[in-house]
């Protein structure tokens, strides 16, 4: 299934409605003890970034976590909470998703940001607080890459795999290089897009 949401991810040319009025952030917060856990759908103007709407679910997370494959365990969540969304205000879908988590920076180019966004027809990225190693890419490598970066240059850096591939951005944000984040294109955004929302 990953190589079927990879071969549909479209991250070479943006198809976003314009102009640019609402995106919402999606992420799941789990029990460490249990089960458990709450996921979160939070929709803002673009244009004032004032919240407009606030969606959480309670749910059972019964598919165990393993790494490369977190979108079989957290899309369906996402899937009902988009549903939940349309029901209750139509109006205000996103005409993009941010999702913590990976897009194309996965080993099958099919992380949470591209299974979902593939799924839900809605332009999606990923932005993680941690490296994905795959495809020759390594934690220590891009800290490694950004601690060279002069004070005043852009604190970021393009990721290519190994395959030769653009996998996302390494981007220090606090000028704190254990606080990067990386992000990835996920469908239908290129990366260019992605960053400039970020």
């Amino acid at each position: 299934e990953q190589e079927n949401i990879a071969s549909s991810a479209i991250t070479d040319v943006d198809q976003i409605a314009q102009p640019l009025k609402y995106i919402a952030g999606l992420d799941i917060s789990f029990v460490k003890t249990n089960d458990k856990a709450v996921a979160s759908m939070v929709i803002f103007d673009y244009e004032t970034l004032e919240i407009v709407a606030k969606i959480s679910v309670n749910c059972n997370m019964k598919i165990p976590y393993k790494a490369g494959y977190l979108a079989f365990r957290e899309a369906p969540v996402f899937m009902k909470m988009l549903d939940i969304q349309q029901e209750h205000c139509p109006h205000l879908t996103p005409q993009v998703i941010l999702m913590d988590g990976n897009g194309v920076w996965h080993p099958r180019r099919a992380g949470i940001a591209s299974h979902f966004g593939v799924l839900s027809g809605i332009p999606c990225f990923g932005v993680s607080k941690n490296v994905l190693h795959c495809d020759g890419v390594t934690r220590e490598h891009l800290e490694e890459l950004l601690t060279e970066k002069a004070p005043g240059e852009d604190q970021y850096i393009e990721v290519t795999g190994d395959r030769g591939s653009v996998l996302g951005l390494a981007y220090n944000v606090t000028g704190f290089v254990k606080n990067a984040v990386y992000i990835s294109a996920g469908h239908k955004i290129t990366l260019k897009t992605a960053c400039d929302i970020f």
